[in-house]
């Protein structure tokens, strides 16, 4: 089962899939204002490395972090953790909800039909 992230934990994610990969300080440059200390950063690194998150390599007296998970992928899991505990398992029901509050469009809804149409036609 894949861990959650913290906001903070998220926010440095969001920096390392951004650069692919990236030092300390490279990571701490790219955080959003108001920046945290290098060692805020150092931490969350530490932590993320333990949940698997992130890997590193010793290069010199630095190490070079890189994400062992996509954004993609952790989206994805993220995603099916919020169907099945708020949507009953139910993907469709998740679709409704964003019906119901307008946040999708019927155009966007009609690309989705035709995206489930062709993935459809294309299984053999």
């Amino acid at each position: 089962m894949l861990k959650t992230l913290t906001k903070a934990e998220e926010q440095v994610m969001f920096v390392l899939w951004k650069l692919g990969k990236g030092f300390l300080k490279e990571i701490t440059d790219e955080m959003p204002e108001p920046k945290p200390h290098p060692n805020t950063v150092a931490t969350i690194l530490k932590i993320l490395v333990e949940k698997k998150f992130v890997d590193y390599e010793v290069q010199g007296r630095n190490n070079l972090y890189e994400p062992k998970i996509s954004k993609t992928e952790y989206g994805k899991k993220t995603i099916s953790q919020v169907v099945k505990g708020y949507f009953e398992g139910s993907p469709a029901k998740l679709v409704s909800q964003f019906v119901n509050d307008n946040k999708i469009s019927l155009q966007e809804l009609e690309e989705l039909l035709q995206q489930i149409k062709s993935s459809k036609n294309q299984q053999p």
